[in-house]
């Protein structure tokens, strides 16, 4: 897989140079579109790279450190999720409770 993307950069590359020579405008457009290409291949790898978190979550491969960051991740993208109502449940939880340890103190 890797060598397949070499190619293909190498591909868009001479094809970047050529629009370099025949348009006014080509290293604009090459630029463009290597960008394009590094930010696609980047997004790939991030979704891959989550996808083995959860393989290795489910098959109990992580260390300590690696199980706790991924709950914690798990977490923050269950609170992404939730609707305006939970969420104002769980303010009113978190305040409640500062409100007892400001009583404390």
């Amino acid at each position: 897989m890797r060598g397949g993307i070499t190619y293909v950069f190498r591909y868009f590359l001479l094809i970047g140079l050529v629009l370099c020579y025949l348009i006014p405008f080509g290293p604009i457009v090459a630029g463009g579109i290597i960008f394009a290409l590094v930010v696609d291949q980047y997004r790939h790898t991030m979704h891959m790279r989550e996808d083995i978190r959860d393989i290795k979550n489910h098959l109990g491969l992580m260390n300590k450190g690696e199980a706790q960051e991924y709950e914690l991740d798990q977490e923050y993208t269950q609170v992404d999720r939730l609707d305006a109502e939970e969420m104002n449940m769980i303010n009113r939880r978190i305040e409640a409770e500062l409100e007892k340890e400001s009583k404390k103190q």
